[in-house]
C-alpha cells in the first residue's frame, strides 16, 4: 500500500512539473494578408495581386497564428481614405489558419489607391494597399 500511495505521489509531482512547464497558448495574431482576383477552397490566393479592374473583386487572405476565439475584422478605405464598408467574421483557429474577405463596391471601386485595414479584436492592425485602374 505504501509503495502505490508513493508512487501516485511521484506521478502527480511528475503531472504537476509538465503541467507547470507547458507555455500557454499564443493569442490569435495576424502573420501576412496576400490580395488577389480569387482564392482557393482553402482561402489562399490564386496568384497575388496589387492592380485590380474598377468591377473587380479584391480578395483578401489573412494568414493567423495562435489559437482561441476572435473577433477578425476588414475596413475598406477608398483613395480618399473613407470607409467604403466593414466586415467582420467570429474566428476560433486552433493551429495556423487562412480566413478570407472579399469586396467590391455595387458601383465599383474608384481609381487610385485603395486601403484594406484587418485587425484581430481590435488590435494588432495590418494594412494592405491595392490599385484600382
Amino acid at each position: 500500500m505504501r509503495i502505490r500511495a508513493r508512487g501516485a505521489a511521484a506521478i502527480a509531482v511528475i503531472l504537476l512539473t509538465v503541467a507547470a512547464c507547458s507555455k500557454p497558448a499564443e493569442p490569435v495574431k495576424i502573420v501576412s494578408i496576400d490580395l488577389s482576383n480569387a482564392v482557393d477552397a482553402n482561402n489562399h490566393v490564386v496568384g497575388l495581386s496589387e492592380t485590380f479592374e474598377q468591377k473587380g473583386t479584391v480578395y483578401a487572405a489573412i494568414s493567423t497564428e495562435g489559437s482561441g476565439t476572435a473577433e477578425l475584422k476588414a475596413r475598406w478605405l477608398d483613395p480618399q481614405g473613407t470607409l467604403v464598408t466593414e466586415q467582420t467574421q467570429k474566428i476560433n483557429p486552433t493551429k495556423p489558419s487562412t480566413f478570407e474577405f472579399h469586396y467590391v463596391p455595387p458601383s465599383g471601386w474608384a481609381k487610385g489607391r485603395q486601403k484594406v485595414e484587418f485587425t484581430i479584436d481590435g488590435t494588432g492592425g495590418r494594412t494592405r494597399e491595392f490599385e484600382v485602374r
